[in-house]
């Protein structure tokens, strides 16, 4: 082998391996981050991110912080519960009104779509760990349809 054989591969090694350093590093900056969002959703998770924004500079002071945010927690939780509330009547609304809009196959798909559920799960079930995760959708999973019709009155 030539030295600049050799050359070529240890740099070629070196940018593969920086390459998957940074995927990983990558990877796990971001479950850190949506795990962290995750928790915050959750009303005892508001509040000890709020805790954790705060400081408390004694321990007395913790305790009187965690008293006030243990008393608003079941608020928290009951504005969340409510905000999901609204927001299927909002749908199952704009559902209706949408409807008689629809083709046959665009009802369908629409239909199992919903039946999926946001995150493409069977009624939108969480994963096992009971967390949230965004994914992207693999090539060709999702049909983009045909391209938009031109607005009425266009290139007259």
């Amino acid at each position: 082998m030539t030295a600049s054989t050799k050359s070529a591969l240890m740099l070629f090694s070196t940018l593969l391996i920086g390459m998957l350093l940074g995927s990983l590093i990558t990877g796990a900056v971001n479950n850190r981050r949506m795990r962290s969002l995750a928790e915050m959703r959750s009303a005892r998770g508001l509040a000890y991110y709020l805790e954790d924004v705060v400081e408390p500079e004694s321990e007395e002071q913790r305790e009187a912080i965690r008293a006030v945010l243990d008393e608003a927690a079941p608020k928290f939780s009951e504005v969340m519960l409510e905000s999901r509330e609204q927001m299927r009547a909002l749908t199952d609304s704009v559902l209706a009104e949408l409807d008689p809009l629809l083709t046959g196959e665009q009802r369908e798909r629409l239909e199992e779509r919903m039946r999926m559920g946001p995150r493409g799960t069977p009624g939108g079930q969480r994963p096992d760990d009971d967390r949230r995760r965004r994914r992207p959708h693999p090539e060709g999973e999702r049909d983009p349809g045909p391209p938009p019709s031109p607005p009425s009155g266009a290139g007259t």
